[in-house]
């Protein structure tokens, strides 16, 4: 029933994205903003205190001005998926992209490529600029839909423009297949991992469990890791590609996901309305969230 009512809400949303006037939808799209913000007694706790973590020298004042601005962001970044469903490659240049050069230069070397992000700014729309403009193949490993209906919404969102999906729960056997036939793979690693094998990392001062797959990837197929956000800037969307890392003699697994979380940290702190709060990302600290 829950999720019935839940994909009715959401076909409500996708219609004032997809056929209100944009003057009139930016309008309706502030006021859901609004509306979340204010009627979220749940979540709203969750970002606070996510954000009193990662920001304590801020004000309570400074950290409610990036909640707002984050609920607001989160609704446009919604819309915005619903309104790239069936985005053209023109549209998809219209883009900027930073550090071109950083993918150009993974690429060049012939190696199994991982693409490292977090759930930050608009990143669906990440893998279509890069299977798309750049036409590389890739595979984005992805949690399914709690809500079925959702998911086979967007199942032909997500496979376009030489873009695949896999379940994160997918076996290695998987993810070699997609490196043998010259496919990229995609993770999202931010969120809390109750993995036995997560490794324990410093983020924001504290220490959390953080995905290791990344770094086992890197180690045992040779593969570069790119890490790449997406944001948006003075009124436009940006895809920047940050420096590429392969795992030297130097490395060790901990050392490899530490580099992870500090890339991730920092452009967190860069810009801290883009990151999705929502998520109980230190969890693991006893009580921190009672």
């Amino acid at each position: 029933m829950i999720n019935g009512l839940i994909y009715y809400l959401f076909l409500v949303f996708y219609f004032v994205v997809k056929y209100i006037p944009k003057k009139l939808k930016n309008i309706i799209l502030n006021c859901f903003a609004w509306l979340i913000w204010n009627l979220d007694f749940f979540r709203k706790k969750i970002v606070l205190k996510n954000l009193e973590i990662a920001f304590p020298e801020k004000s309570e004042e400074e950290r409610t001005k990036i909640a707002k601005e984050f609920y607001k962001k989160f609704v446009f970044y919604m819309a915005g998926i619903i309104e790239n469903l069936d985005i053209s490659i023109n549209e998809l240049k219209k883009i900027k992209v930073i550090g071109e050069k950083n993918l150009i230069k993974a690429k060049n070397t012939k190696k199994p490529i991982v693409f490292m992000t977090a759930h930050f700014g608009n990143w669906e729309v990440v893998p279509k600029i890069i299977g798309g403009i750049y036409e590389t193949p890739m595979v984005v490993l992805m949690r399914e839909f709690d809500n079925p209906k959702l998911g086979e919404f967007f199942k032909k969102s997500r496979n376009s423009f030489n873009i695949s999906t896999l379940n994160k729960k997918s076996s290695a056997r998987d993810i070699i297949k997609s490196f043998k036939q010259g496919k990229a793979l995609g993770i999202l690693i931010d969120q809390h991992s109750k993995s036995d094998t997560a490794i324990d990392v410093e983020f924001f001062n504290k220490r959390v469990k953080f995905n290791r797959a990344v770094s086992t990837l890197a180690k045992k197929f040779g593969a570069i890791v790119v890490p790449m956000f997406s944001y948006e800037k003075d009124g436009e969307y940006h895809l920047e590609f940050l420096e590429p890392k392969e795992f030297s003699k130097n490395d060790t697994i901990e050392s490899f996901t530490q580099w992870q979380a500090s890339i991730i940290e920092e452009m967190i702190k860069k810009y801290p309305s883009e990151y999705y709060w929502f998520h109980k990302r230190f969890k693991n600290i006893k009580g921190i969230y009672d």
